[in-house]
């Protein structure tokens, strides 16, 4: 099976390109690639329904159904001729995000994507060297390096990934990955159990872990559902203070203003902590999934 190389771009003029390639470079291309999406299908079979929360573990991987190919990349594999070229352009391979290829068999479109980025541009700038015939000769020419391995598929609209990062890097992923906004952090800091001092530094110092943490305990409604003296209790159990003060005579954690100490307490109030039912011991983790 030949395949084609094409560039997803942060260009929005000039969104999709086609590397045009040698025959035989193409076939290479296209056996490397065929065995990358052998190897990452084998190496991550366990398909799990991405929902923000869950870091896969070896042999598991994220999936989004009903993914909305927006840049159309399997219309660019349908018609690779319709594509304009790349041009041999440093400041053009510098828009470059991600590298793909794919093909549609038997009614089933597939696109196998690479990330990219900077490191991969092999330049004129400098003085970089290949080895041909014993000797070292220089690159004349712009150039790119391949990865050694997919970083997401798309099988008519469903998108495979294993690590959410560089996912995100390639597709716009926000309607999937909820963080708060500055109105959500607002709502966040006037919930009756929390007590923020500070409210104008809490929102300064929030950053994309912090936002995406109050979006979960939002979504949760832990503070809701839970009593506080629970809360109180639970936290005790696993070593972490939380300080209690009285706002309008209703008990509320005080959230402290350093972030450290602050981040502790947002990542207990969204379950990172849990206790093994086997050696009692506490550990803390970043991947919930429902037992």
């Amino acid at each position: 099976m030949t395949l084609n190389l094409f560039a997803l771009t942060n260009d929005p003029a000039r969104r999709i390109l086609r590397i045009p390639l040698s025959s035989d470079v193409q076939q290479e291309i296209s056996h490397e690639f065929l065995e990358q999406e052998n190897s990452f299908d084998t190496l991550n079979q366990a398909e799990l329904v991405f929902d923000g929360k869950y870091k896969p573990d070896a042999g598991e991987s994220l999936i989004i159904r009903d993914y909305d190919d927006i840049d159309n990349l399997h219309g660019a594999i349908a018609n690779p001729l319709s594509i304009p070229e790349i041009r041999a352009d440093v400041d053009e391979f510098a828009c470059v995000k991600a590298l793909f290829s794919g093909y549609d068999k038997a009614g089933k479109k597939v696109a196998l994507i690479q990330g990219f980025d900077r490191r991969r541009i092999i330049s004129r700038a400098g003085i970089s060297l290949y080895h041909s015939n014993n000797v070292y000769k220089k690159v004349d020419d712009v150039g790119l390096s391949l990865d050694v391995r997919l970083a997401a598929t798309l099988v008519d609209d469903t998108l495979k990934f294993v690590s959410f990062h560089n996912a995100r890097q390639i597709f716009d992923l926000s309607q999937y990955y909820v963080e708060a906004t500055d109105n959500d952090l607002t709502d966040f800091a006037a919930i009756p159990a929390l007590d923020i001092k500070d409210k104008a530094a809490f929102l300064l110092s929030a950053d994309a872990w912090i936002r995406r943490k109050v979006a979960l305990i939002q979504q949760s409604r832990i503070l809701e559902i839970v009593p506080m003296n629970v809360i109180k209790d639970v936290a005790s159990s696993f070593g972490i203070t939380i300080t209690i003060s009285s706002v309008d005579g209703v008990e509320a954690i005080l959230l402290p203003d350093k972030k450290s100490d602050l981040k502790m307490i947002l990542r207990f109030l969204d379950e990172d902590y849990y206790r093994s039912s086997l050696s009692s011991r506490n550990f803390i983790t970043n991947s919930k999934r429902l037992a």
